[in-house]
């Protein structure tokens, strides 16, 4: 059976901190859509496997073995493929480091999810490194620690600066509720010209 509703998907990127979680949950209680987080679905198995919390290392070309991070983006992207075949509307939350900076890396993930690339939307949680730093702090997670005492290596340029391919920009310093409005409206537009 087949559905005649036409299902779309919003991938929300930024590093860790920069509240992508926060706003993601925020925007799908609004547009009444089914949230997909990466950590939510494979953190436990990745930690039980031994897995590192490192920010994704942004890479044009797939690497010849999957590493247990390419395996997790995986399991986001199938269960995001199942839901939007369903006809039901996703929002994929992740760093999405490589799909954001690389056109190469974008198509990929719009293929994973096996729909036609105006079906998917980038949105980027643009929040400045002081403020990210901080917001780990005060969250205190154990997988931050390192982060914390060197951020000068998890924060680099080419993790931090804005998407390469076409996105909409989320202040990572307004309010929720003004997060959400903003948003709301850059996509009723964004929608109304593809």
């Amino acid at each position: 059976m087949t559905t005649d509703r036409i299902s779309r998907a919003l991938v929300i990127c930024g590093v860790p901190a920069s509240g992508k979680t926060t706003f993601a949950r925020d925007v799908a209680q609004e547009l009444a859509w089914t949230i997909l987080d990466l950590d939510t679905l494979t953190n436990p198995l990745f930690e039980h496997a031994g897995g590192e919390f490192l920010v994704d290392v942004p890479t044009a070309e797939p690497s010849v073995r999957a590493s247990i991070n390419e395996i997790r983006y995986t399991c986001l992207f199938d269960t995001a493929r199942e839901n939007l075949a369903l006809g039901v509307n996703v929002i994929l939350v992740a760093p999405f480091t490589s799909e954001r900076m690389f056109s190469l890396a974008w198509d990929r993930l719009v293929s994973n999810l096996g729909v036609t690339p105006e079906r998917v939307t980038l949105a980027w949680m643009d929040t400045p490194v002081g403020e990210v730093v901080n917001r780990m702090q005060q969250r205190g997670a154990a997988r931050d620690l390192e982060k914390i005492e060197h951020p000068d290596r998890f924060l680099t340029a080419d993790v931090t600066s804005a998407p390469a391919v076409p996105h909409i920009r989320i202040d990572g310093l307004l309010s929720p509720t003004e997060q959400v409005d903003r948003f709301v409206s850059d996509f009723a537009l964004a929608a109304t010209a593809r």
